[in-house]
């Protein structure tokens, strides 16, 4: 995730703001003459909602322009979870406001309201949208799913947005101008777009890469790692990027998945790491086989320590050491300069993987430092540590990768000591 002076939530709700005044002006005419301003202010929610949830789905399309801008794909799927959490909540209160007219005198018709029992087409059908969205966000903040099966049916957030389009578009009793209904295409446009892209032109469209696995070689209990050879032309990526791979053989299931991509010495195959911790990637651990064909998507990231400074902390956690151990092995003889402090956490002494490796090259680059912090051993990472072997935070950018607590509690803590949003960036590799 890249800091920056204006996160992109700041310019989502600034775009928002920008397009409720617009359409409000717009429906001037109907906020004056409507005899219960109720409806206003639930037709209102009800815009704001179907923004977001425009904007949302525009997110989760993995359109590679999206990173250019906003700075990693990390970001913009935990901007897509919000937008589409704030959406859900602004179109739940869109119908039991407009319901609250029967309060307090016919109660059974303001419980039965959101349901499709109505006289016109398009009440029911937005009540119909209502519904499948409760349901499918319910089902996943409960996480009643495992993920694969969760995937195919957050797909149907599709249905729900195209429900809630013709719910606008087929509307009899429109609140608002020519101009305001008009102006709700645009919100439209954006969602479609972003269904367009992911449902079609990724799925039919989309330019893959196959591998195949030529080596499988377990590190420890919950770890392996997969050489892979490319079936045709090399592909393209910076050291510390990462693609979605699916994996074919017997057991396995046809789910996608980010892995960072890791440069061979020869740089004729790649190699990616991977840990056993959910049921995806436990199956993979116990059942992946050279032979196996993998289909690649990618790259994607903006994780790249080449732009940021001679002087720079890396904080890594757990798996999340991926990144670096890929900076490590791509660094060259013009990147000796570097000034580097690597603080590398683990909670077991077998999770240190690459520390070794890590010592080894410090002793040939000797700007380059590694710190081992085991939290089973109760020597956790913590800024009073950082503080005592890298001296000073002044001039260095900080770069971190793990798990969200511990990134997000050290970007806290580093604030609080002083140093700048703009120089802290953090790859969050839990955004799934």
């Amino acid at each position: 995730m890249f800091v920056k002076k204006y996160s992109p939530i700041f310019w989502v709700f600034l775009t928002l703001s920008i397009f409720l005044v617009i359409w409000s002006f717009a429906s001037l005419d109907d906020w004056k003459n409507n005899h219960w301003p109720l409806k206003g202010i639930g037709t209102s929610l009800g815009v704001a909602g179907y923004f977001f949830f425009s904007l949302s789905l525009l997110l989760s399309s993995r359109w590679k322009k999206l990173e250019d801008w906003m700075g990693g794909l990390d970001q913009i799927y935990h901007l897509h979870r919000h937008l589409g959490i704030w959406g859900f909540c602004l179109i739940l209160l869109h119908p039991l406001i407009e319901a609250y007219k029967w309060l307090p005198k016919d109660l059974d018709k303001f419980l039965l309201f959101t349901f499709p029992i109505h006289g016109r087409l398009s009440v029911n059908i937005g009540s119909i949208a209502f519904w499948l969205m409760i349901i499918i966000l319910g089902i996943t903040l409960l996480k009643l799913l495992p993920y694969d099966k969760w995937k195919v049916l957050h797909k149907f957030m599709s249905v729900v947005f195209v429900l809630a389009s013709l719910h606008i578009l087929l509307s009899d009793k429109r609140f608002g101008s020519g101009i305001a209904q008009s102006l709700l295409l645009v919100p439209m446009a954006i969602g479609f777009f972003g269904i367009f892209y992911k449902q079609i032109f990724l799925a039919f469209f989309a330019k893959y890469s196959l591998f195949k696995v030529v080596n499988v070689k377990n590190i420890n209990d919950n770890v392996v790692e997969v050489t892979l050879d490319v079936m045709g032309k090399a592909i393209k990526f910076i050291p510390g990027q990462y693609g979605f791979f699916s994996f074919d053989g017997p057991l396995l299931t046809k789910e996608s998945h980010p892995f960072t991509l890791i440069e061979t010495s020869d740089d004729s195959s790649i190699i990616i790491l991977i840990k056993a911790r959910g049921d995806f990637t436990k199956s993979l651990y116990q059942n992946i086989k050279t032979g196996y064909l993998a289909r690649y998507e990618g790259p994607y990231g903006r994780f790249d320590y080449s732009h940021f400074g001679d002087s720079q902390i890396w904080i890594a956690g757990g798996i999340g050491i991926v990144p670096f151990i890929a900076w490590v092995r791509a660094i060259k003889d013009s990147d000796i300069k570097l000034k580097i402090d690597l603080y590398y956490c683990i909670h077991r002494k077998e999770d240190a993987i690459f520390y070794e490796e890590f010592q080894r090259f410090s002793k040939t680059c000797p700007h380059f430092q590694c710190f081992l912090h085991c939290s089973e051993e109760d020597n956790r990472i913590d800024l009073k540590k950082i503080l005592n072997t890298s001296k000073s935070f002044a001039g260095k950018k900080i770069l971190m990768c793990g798990p969200i607590k511990l990134t997000s509690s050290l970007k806290n803590q580093f604030q609080i000591l002083g140093v700048k949003r703009e120089d802290i960036y953090f790859e969050d590799f839990e955004f799934f």
